[in-house]
């Protein structure tokens, strides 16, 4: 495993003792159910892309994308200021191409032009309102990644296709198994565009 994965779980268990930044209860356990899940898409993203991660928190999956793709260019967007001040410290520790906002994901997405090549949520209630902003920000062949599960997931598909997208389930082999929803910009069409048959998820 790269060196600044083992690294930052170890910071991550550091800081856990003063912020709680994850209910993960060994090491052992956030490799296996955090980083190994983060790095699922990993390869899906285009180069010297950009990627959004909403509600960073411990900072799944943003960190460990950010340290297999130095090329991409991440941003977190996390409300708490001592969660915030966490993924700063990473960002610094680690020689991450990664920024903090220290908002909600939805007031950076109303006033931020920039057309995302993914976006990527764990661990956080999306509404249908920030989800259909959330697709609308993405640039052609842009990718939307949750991991998530159970009757959220359900509407979670079906507000995607909604917006256009082209949905995917993928069940993960990680023990117990984790649940990927990932949704993608048909190539050819804007984020906004809405293609005449989108597959059921």
């Amino acid at each position: 495993m790269d060196p600044k994965l083992s690294a930052y779980v170890d910071l991550l268990f550091k800081w856990n003792r003063a912020v709680r930044l994850t209910a993960f209860e060994t090491k052992e356990e956030a490799h296996s159910m955090g980083v190994l899940p983060s790095l699922a898409i990993a390869d899906e993203i285009g180069r010297e892309g950009t990627l959004l991660d909403v509600g960073s928190g411990g900072g799944f999956p943003a960190i460990p994308l950010a340290i297999a793709r130095p090329d991409l260019r991440v941003t977190c967007t996390e409300p708490s200021l001592q969660k915030a001040a966490f993924l700063r410290e990473m960002a610094v520790q680690l020689d991450l191409n990664l920024s903090v906002e220290t908002c909600p994901a939805e007031m950076l997405l109303r006033r931020s032009q920039v057309r995302w090549d993914a976006v990527t949520v764990r661990g956080v209630h999306l509404r249908h309102g920030l989800l259909k902003r959330m697709a609308s920000s993405l640039a052609p062949g842009g990718l939307m990644a949750i991991w998530s599960g159970g009757e959220r997931e359900q509407s979670y598909a079906k507000w995607a296709s909604e917006a256009g997208l082209l949905v995917e389930r993928q069940v993960l082999p990680t023990f117990p198994p984790v649940s990927l929803l990932l949704a993608r910009v048909p190539r050819g069409t804007s984020s906004r565009s809405t293609p005449e048959t989108v597959p059921s998820p």
